[in-house]
């Protein structure tokens, strides 16, 4: 059985303070095609993959550990443009294998009143290959 809090994702080496949850998706690319040898038959192929995740947290400012990301470096990620946006993902589960792929965040919301406690939360869009880094036995 795996754990939810176990699941771990960090962007750019370090993890996100205050995290809650986390959505991983993959969804195939496919493409229809069709040739003599189908005898009529339309034949679907992958021909990649789409990944994208979603996390969402407590809000944490002024975050004094190191390899810790805090509201204001989540902030600051979200406000990035060009080549500085695309950020190191590694997505990993305690026992399970590890992945990595370069991502950009593609939106970043905050959300406060005046008697819950503040949350954020964040989507990312893997750009090119999300691959098996690891495998645990």
């Amino acid at each position: 059985m795996l754990e939810g809090y176990n699941v771990a994702f960090r962007i750019n080496g370090k993890t996100v303070v205050g995290r809650t949850s986390d959505d991983l998706t993959i969804a195939a690319r496919t493409v229809d095609s069709i040739t003599k040898d189908d005898q009529g038959e339309s034949q679907e192929s992958v021909t990649g993959h789409d990944v994208t995740f979603s996390a969402a947290g407590m809000m944490a400012v002024g975050n004094s550990e190191t390899g810790k990301l805090d509201r204001d470096d989540m902030m600051e990620q979200a406000l990035k443009k060009g080549s500085a946006a695309v950020i190191p993902v590694t997505y990993a589960a305690a026992g399970g294998d590890t992945y990595q792929g370069n991502s950009i965040m593609t939106q970043y919301r905050e959300s406060t009143n005046a008697t819950d406690i503040g949350t954020w939360s964040a989507d990312f869009k893997i750009q090119g290959e999300f691959a098996k880094v690891n495998t645990n036995p």
